[in-house]
């Protein structure tokens, strides 16, 4: 079990790393792409601006675009703050801020060259709108560079080189690699420790099934090898009247009887688990059904010295919207268990109240009670506190979990409060039909027998 858990968490652990992984590459892919082009356009903008200054430097002369209706240039200040004077005029001078400027004639040739840049397969665009693009300097250092076709055919080249903008592209990579790395590193211990807090209910599940196997497999062969020995010994003494042997085939049909239920218990609570507990519900009143349970059963106190009283409350109706059926098998068990742990002499009293909204019906017993250490487990399929007693009286320890299941298809709560040398209560609290907010109803499925066997409350 342990090396299935190990596979299963490392599995686990694996996924998560390739998941996160990838998350990761494709967040630190958008993020180097953001950057990547937010950083080109910076470069753009600053290209543009700077053309605009260099071009009445090196193409020298009106525009028309820069020319209002009078003629005169746009801007109207011919002064030394103009667009074609001195401030321009030294933004363009030298390499300045790593921008270089470059004039050709309409045949191609340099016209003007200030930085002495040597460029080469330079594209010459056929359109007049500004163009951009990335170009290859004879150093072998890249450039963005903006393309401007002039009325006359020349070409401004106004460009820049890209060693900064790649110098903190290339930091950003090292950054968001660096940093995926590690948080693959620390996400290796997180999903490490995740995978085994996940695993814990089925840890806890699949031991759980081993038990009810074991379990299963013990109250099975308990009946079979009684059935076992009392078949050898009808076999040895086949020649001799059935009467003579009667101990011995009411023993067979007593294991016989006790597989049955065995086997029905099984199946009811198989069946919860798939799914496939189909309840018919209709509005019940739970004190007529409390007073019917009561009747029946008993003869069964009686028998074993124990009153068995019901206290409900009068002119007060506790109608839940319940299957009458599996409520009555609900209420067998709980009070079949409190006579069975009830010495001779004592009381099993049946209480039917209403409760705010909810209608409680109680089963309190004066026997022995339940030490606090076994209360956790009480619902647990299989569990009794007291094995050895349990056997004696035929118990399977499923009587409590088949009337757990039950009420809370039900969508109400079973409770045990126990103390040692006082007595139990057994609480059963369901919604008033008045107060149900959803009706839970469907159609019962195949029931063998509606009344259950004797269980037990360890």
């Amino acid at each position: 079990m342990q090396a299935l858990i190990g596979r299963i968490r490392w599995r686990l652990v694996g996924w998560n790393i390739l998941i996160l992984g990838l998350i990761l590459a494709l967040a630190g892919a958008g993020v180097y792409a953001a950057a990547s082009r937010s950083l080109l356009n910076e470069v753009d903008s600053a290209l543009l601006s700077r053309s605009e200054q260099a071009l009445p430097i090196l193409f020298p002369g009106p525009r028309p675009d820069q020319f209002g209706q009078s003629g005169n240039p746009a801007g109207g200040d011919t002064g030394g703050g103009g667009p074609g004077r001195g401030p321009v005029r030294r933004a363009c001078e030298g390499y300045s801020g790593g921008i270089f400027c470059i004039a050709f004639g309409p045949d191609g040739q340099i016209r003007s060259n200030p930085q002495q840049v040597s460029t080469s397969d330079l594209p010459w665009p056929d359109t007049t709108q500004p163009t951009f693009s990335t170009i290859q300097l004879s150093d072998g250092d890249a450039a963005r560079v903006l393309l401007r076709r002039m009325p006359d055919g020349g070409l401004l080249v106004t460009g820049t080189s890209l060693d900064s903008a790649e110098s903190a592209l290339h930091s950003l990579l090292l950054v968001l690699i660096g940093g995926c790395g590690l948080g693959l590193l620390l996400s290796v211990g997180a999903a490490w420790f995740l995978s085994g807090r996940a695993l814990v209910p089925i840890q806890r599940a699949f031991q759980q099934q081993q038990e009810f196997i074991a379990d299963a497999s013990h109250e099975l062969r308990t009946p079979l090898t009684v059935l076992r020995s009392a078949t050898d010994l009808l076999n040895t003494h086949r020649d001799e009247p059935l009467d003579d042997n009667g101990e011995l085939f009411d023993d067979v049909r007593a294991e016989i009887a006790r597989m049955e239920r065995l086997a029905q218990d099984l199946l009811t609570l198989a069946r919860s688990d798939a799914g496939g507990l189909e309840l018919m519900t209709a509005p019940v009143d739970i004190g007529a059904v409390a007073a019917d349970v009561v009747r029946r059963t008993t003869p069964l106190a009686q028998s074993q010295g124990i009153q068995l009283g019901l206290q409900a409350a009068d002119g007060q109706e506790a109608i839940v919207d319940a299957d009458p059926d599996r409520l009555q098998q609900v209420l067998l068990i709980l009070i079949d268990n409190a006579i069975k742990h009830t010495p001779s002499g004592g009381r099993v009293e049946v209480r039917v109240r209403r409760h705010g909204a909810q209608a409680e019906l109680e089963v309190a017993d004066t026997g022995s009670g339940i030490a606090p250490e076994h209360l956790p487990r009480i619902f647990d399929r299989f569990y009794r506190a007291d094995k050895a007693r349990a056997r004696e009286r035929g118990a399977t320890g499923l009587g409590l979990a088949i009337a757990k299941m039950l009420i809370d298809a039900h969508h109400g709560h079973l409770q045990l409060s126990s103390q040692l040398g006082t007595g139990t209560q057994a609480t059963v609290s369901l919604p008033l039909v008045a107060n149900r907010p959803v009706s839970f109803s469907g159609r019962l499925g195949e029931l063998a027998a509606h009344l259950p066997h004797p269980a037990s409350r360890q």
